[in-house]
């Protein structure tokens, strides 16, 4: 029994300790993080590419107004996405403009997320950047809604919505 003991105790002095890994300060462990994320970079980049979400919001929306009656004043657009702000132009989510001309002219909102949109513009012949209207309602320069809706009172988004970038164009009858 003493020999067992003593080839205990023997082995324990003999074991060699195991070697000890040098500790890494942060400044050292600062340029293996950098490594790391340019590694996830990297990979993301050609994730996000091929996915089509890094340009999701470039789309266009091209519109042709038909229909305008004379070279007078600027064609003036808005762009809407939520029904509770159409078809207020001061709520517009984008605007447009454009120099009128008889018969036929072009706009374009650019930049656009995916989404639910809705349109409306009107030809403001008197330059003064406003819809003028009779007795508060009733439009007395020509205006138009997406999706040529003809709407008695007030427009109603969904009936003037589409969606994008399945739409990319839209032609739109001035109505004086």
């Amino acid at each position: 029994m003493i020999n067992r003991r003593r080839l205990d105790q023997h082995q324990k002095v003999h074991h060699e300790p195991k070697e000890m890994l040098p500790q890494q300060t942060p400044l050292q462990k600062l340029p293996l993080q950098k490594e790391a994320f340019m590694i996830k970079k990297l990979f993301l980049v050609p994730c996000l590419l091929a996915s089509g979400l890094a340009f999701a919001a470039g789309n266009t929306l091209d519109i042709t107004v038909d229909g305008v009656r004379d070279d007078q004043g600027t064609i003036r657009a808005g762009i809407y996405d939520t029904p509770a702000a159409f078809p207020k132009e001061g709520k517009a989510m984008a605007k447009t403009s454009t120099p009128a001309k008889a018969g036929s002219v072009k706009l374009q909102f650019t930049d656009l997320p995916p989404g639910k949109y809705a349109v409306i513009l009107y030809h403001d012949e008197n330059n003064d950047g406003q819809m003028d209207k009779r007795f508060g309602m009733i439009p007395i320069e020509g205006y138009g809604l997406s999706n040529n809706i003809k709407a008695s009172g007030k427009p109603s988004f969904d009936q003037c919505a589409f969606d994008v970038p399945e739409t990319k164009n839209q032609t739109i009858d001035l109505r004086y």
